[in-house]
């Protein structure tokens, strides 16, 4: 089952991140935390279960925990991608949830001197942005240049000012291919340059201030400040370059070679509101390189498909300096993978198989709470399949059905994490353990082989069933995912450090289901208006101790209005859309234990105490969105206002609910200009 976001639907709000660029998919859901960190949700499951693969290579960053977002520019993107079933498995052990391909600029040959050039203004947080892209394609080589800036300032609720919760982000890409007969070569570079806050009224200094933010209906008025473009601690500092080169070798016309190589270096740095607020609390730079052949074979036996091996490999470094324990080691991790994908058509049957295999080694430097070093060298290899099965019946209705398996490495973060990440401590499995009076213990570090950690390992059973009318459509997806091993983050309690007591989360293993399905009805009310009417429903629970997960995305239901008009005034053409959806209360949240009660020793946390939230789950909201594009002459622009009536709400899935409200109403202008030269010879 996949999905596919185009390009104009992209360049309509070229701000967005990758997460919100996708999140009105069925199925798919973002996670924040904040307005400028997201992360794309594929049926419950969110950061290395999503692989997320940009211009061919695996996306090389901090993928860890949701305070980190990919650093990737929907403005340069041809189209997106979205992969929900067992079909990602060619792509590695990340896609045990789902993949995202971002496909770069294509670099078409023979094409006349184009260009663009576009700018935009949003009214929450007075931002705007501005880009260009230009490219040119000869009869054998082409390229093309892009970039683009955008400025946010603090963002408001309808009630108050989110102090602290703008964002800067510069990015540049570009790319070059040559072609001859047999060969086909393309190299690109791209660069993204982001500095983005976090809510200062997210950290605290004190068990009173604890209190208050949580319990409280809006934060401290010591947060709330007038509107600024300034970026203050907290804040996180992150520049990504990717380079690539890929040569496709064409030794027949039915078979081809495909040779991949790319560089990524993501260096990040955060800041924290602490006394040496110049020096980074956490400062990495991790660098991957990534070497792929796929061979695309000719038809044999009636199979089509590829064959494929790959090699990977990332560098992390903490760079000294912070005055802090590294939150996660020093590492170097290599990867062995064999693949093949195959299919076979029998009339209107389609069966395709696919087969990975993978061995992944890993070398860990550390240090303790003493500050000494600790070594460790672990490895894993995992097999990983999907089996599918497609029947087309007339009118384009169809079936299809697939299982899949699939596996994944702990990170290293859920392995490794010690000490404060965001407004919260944050421990991976291997930095701590129960003592014999069941307390809670961080003072040495596990060795992997002498722990009970495992591997996760999925196995995914997804069923899709298209129904096209002559004016409406229906497509229903039902979906079954056993995870054995499934590593997930929890509250534990508060934990006294040297800002005073601070959110305590621990890292833990056990065996969960997520089981769910999405509809989509669309219907054609007239030659120019469609209308889309979907719902979305997980359950998911752990298995092992029965009980709820936490932070899984609730009931949602929507209804789009889409009314396209090919002459209207002036304009060549226009289109008005009309989004509306209720997102419910999770209802399946666990019980809440406040960090007032937990202060107040209502009750000890013990390793088998049951699961719980420091906040109830928010109440359901209704949001309404409302937008129009269109298109004049070589100028194409939109004029969009989201969350319409101005509502006052949080987000379950947004990790900021606990102390302050989602922004408000935002009105947001783009405007293109597209040019192309008409001096062609082609």
């Amino acid at each position: 089952s996949q999905v596919t976001v185009d390009k104009s639907e992209l360049k309509s709000n070229p701000t967005r991140s990758l997460a919100s660029a996708i999140e009105d998919e069925q199925g798919i859901t973002l996670t924040s935390v904040g307005s400028n960190v997201q992360l794309p949700l594929i049926h419950g499951l969110y950061g290395n279960r999503i692989l997320i693969l940009n211009n061919g290579l695996k996306h090389g960053f901090q993928n860890w925990g949701k305070d980190h977002a990919p650093e990737i520019d929907i403005s340069s993107a041809n189209k997106i991608t979205i992969i929900k079933g067992a079909a990602g498995v060619r792509f590695g052990p990340e896609a045990i949830g789902g993949a995202i391909i971002v496909e770069p600029n294509p670099l078409y040959l023979k094409e006349s001197f184009y260009g663009e050039v576009r700018s935009g203004f949003q009214t929450n947080g007075r931002g705007y942005n501005s880009g260009f892209e230009i490219g040119e394609g000869k009869k054998q080589w082409s390229y093309f240049l892009s970039g683009n800036y955008t400025k946010i300032g603090d963002r408001n609720t309808p009630e108050y000012m989110l102090t602290n919760s703008g964002k800067e982000e510069f990015s540049f890409g570009s790319g070059v291919r040559y072609r001859t007969k047999k060969v086909d070569l393309k190299t690109y570079y791209s660069l993204v340059d982001q500095n983005l806050s976090l809510l200062r009224a997210s950290f605290f200094h004190s068990a009173n201030a604890i209190r208050q933010a949580f319990a409280a209906e809006r934060p401290d008025s010591a947060y709330i400040l007038p509107f600024s473009y300034d970026i203050n601690e907290p804040n996180q500092l992150i520049q990504h370059h990717l380079g690539k080169v890929e040569l496709k070798w064409m030794y027949s016309d039915h078979g081809n070679i495909v040779l991949r190589a790319g560089k990524q270096l993501n260096s990040r740095k955060e800041f924290d509101v602490r006394r040496n607020s110049g020096k980074p609390i956490i400062d990495l730079d991790l660098t991957t390189n990534d070497f792929q052949v796929e061979w695309n074979h000719p038809d044999k036996f009636g199979l089509d498909g590829m064959v494929g091996v790959q090699y990977f490999y990332q560098d992390n470094d903490n760079n000294p300096g912070t005055g802090t324990t590294p939150l996660i080691p020093n590492y170097n991790t290599g990867r062995y993978s064999a693949f093949m994908v195959e299919s076979k058509r029998f009339g209107e049957h389609l069966m395709e198989v696919g087969l990975r295999v993978d061995f992944e080694s890993s070398n860990i430097r550390g240090r303790e709470v003493s500050q000494e070093l600790f070594k460790d060298e672990y490895s894993f290899t995992n097999l990983s399949s999907s089996i599918g099965y497609v029947k087309n019946f007339h009118r384009n209705n169809s079936f299809r059905t697939s299982v899949g398996t699939a596996w994944r490495a702990p990170n290293m973060a859920e392995l490794f994490s010690f000490g404060q990440h965001g407004f919260k401590n944050s421990y991976g499995l291997l930095r701590y353990y129960f003592n014999d009076e069941n307390k809670l213990k961080t003072n040495q570090v596990i060795k992997m082989n002498e722990s009970h950690v495992q591997p996760e390992k999925g196995f995914k059973f997804i069923n899709e069933l298209k129904i096209n009318k002559k004016l409406h459509s229906h497509t229903l997806t039902g979906y079954s995912h056993y995870l054995l091993n499934f590593i997930y983050e929890r509250p534990y309690g508060l934990t006294g450090t040297f800002r005073g007591p601070q959110p305590t989360f621990i890292f833990d293993q056990t065996d969960a289901l997520f089981v769910g399905c999405d509809y989509d009805w669309k219907m054609d009310w007239s030659k120019q208006t469609e209308g889309t009417f979907g719902v979305s429903y997980l359950w998911s629970r752990n298995i092992t101790d029965k009980e709820t997960l936490i932070n899984q995305p609730p009931v949602t239901v929507s209804y789009k209005l889409n009314w396209r008009q090919k002459k209207f005034w002036r304009f060549n053409s226009s289109r008005l859309i009309v989004k509306s959806f209720y997102r419910f209360e999770q209802f399946q949240a666990p019980r809440t234990l406040t960090p007032e009660q937990i202060i107040d020793g209502e009750e000890v946390i013990t390793a088998t105490s049951e699961i719980f939230d420091f906040k109830a789950a928010p109440k359901g909201y209704f949001m309404l969105r409302i937008s129009w594009e269109y298109e004049w002459k070589s100028f194409k622009g939109s004029l969009a206002v989201n969350n319409v009536f101005n509502t006052s709400y949080r987000d379950y899935l947004n990790e900021m609910r606990y102390f302050a409200d989602a922004p408000g109403r935002n009105i947001l202008i783009n405007l293109n200009y597209k040019f192309k030269s008409n001096k062609s010879k082609y």
